[in-house]
């Protein structure tokens, strides 16, 4: 960190006043410090003598609520000003809001034209979320050679997650001449160690549409992912060791790897994991730990948790008090 601060500083110490880079220098000592309030203070005084990075500072401090309430709207301000700089990450950022309708109005064309802003800057996380936009045609027309053109952009830059997007856009919608690229694409970015393209990777050994079928190869990828904290492969593996599915029975590993997504917060992982403990299945029988896994699984949305607990709270009302 204090390395990247260094290289930052003495690129930037050139754009501004010695006095405002004496003040943004003094204000990142006071936020890493936890000194908020002088922090901020020294953030403004750096601004109004020229730095145009102590803006992006302001606006983290806003939207994460340090040293102040948190003000989303303010971020925005702040975060808008230093955009229109040609900060990178603050386009970034702005064009995330729009997108998505955070504190201001959803506005896909809005979204797209700071995304394109970032993207030519080298930010990865735009070119991901252009290819997506041109994938879809949000804010823009419908282009799959503008999707696989911001894609092959990201890979440049060494990200396995557009490699892993491209192999699946390639094998979605591309002719039977990409398929070659699309699998070495998502083996490699598997092999790199992205947790979603060794769980994609995963099911198409076990689903045989774009790979012949190996439940071995299957397993070995989803315990890769799911080593790697990839919840969805978490709960995949859970499931299959506890049904038996394409491999033996083993209750055992259908525990861990189901507790493992339900810290999480996964309802599914929740829920199965809950009826284990109702049914007994690899563990004691414990209707409480049973009612508590369906609770929370209800709170995450789970309809047929939230059914288990009004019976189960109906027939043990002790269990619920």
């Amino acid at each position: 960190m204090l390395k990247y601060l260094s290289i930052y500083l003495l690129l930037t110490s050139f754009l501004f006043s010695d006095e405002a880079f004496n003040e943004f220098y003094e204000g990142w000592q006071a936020q890493s410090n936890e000194q908020y309030d002088k922090a901020m203070s020294m953030y403004k005084k750096s601004v109004e003598n020229g730095c145009n990075s102590a803006q992006f500072h302001i606006a983290e401090m806003y939207e994460k609520g340090l040293g102040v309430k948190k003000n989303y709207e303010e971020a925005f301000i702040w975060y808008e000003k230093t955009a229109e700089l040609g900060h990178m990450r603050a386009q970034a950022i702005i064009a995330h809001m729009y997108e998505m309708g955070d504190v201001v109005k959803k506005d896909s064309e809005k979204a797209y034209f700071w995304y394109r802003k970032a993207a030519a800057q080298g930010s990865v996380k735009a070119d991901l979320a252009l290819a997506k936009m041109y994938e879809e045609g949000r804010g823009v027309q419908k282009s799959f050679v503008k999707a696989v053109r911001s894609y092959n952009h990201a890979i440049k830059q060494g990200s396995q997650e557009a490699k892993m997007k491209l192999s699946l856009l390639y094998f979605e919608y591309g002719d039977k001449k990409h398929y070659k690229e699309a699998r070495e694409l998502l083996q490699s970015a598997a092999k790199k160690g992205n947790a979603k393209a060794q769980y994609a990777l995963a099911n198409f050994y076990i689903d045989g549409k774009q790979y012949r079928k190996d439940y071995k190869k299957a397993l070995h990828w989803l315990e890769e992912s799911a080593d790697s904290g990839y919840v969805k492969a978490q709960y995949e593996l859970g499931r299959i060791y506890a049904n038996g599915e394409i491999v033996s029975v083993n209750y055992k590993k259908a525990d861990k790897y189901l507790r493992e997504a339900a810290k999480q917060g996964y309802a599914s992982a929740q829920y199965d994991l809950g009826l284990m403990y109702y049914e007994g299945l690899g563990v004691d029988k414990d209707r409480f730990k049973a009612y508590e896994l369906w609770k929370s699984a209800a709170e995450n949305g789970d309809k047929d948790a939230e059914h288990n607990v009004k019976i189960l709270c109906k027939n043990n009302p002790e269990l619920c008090q």
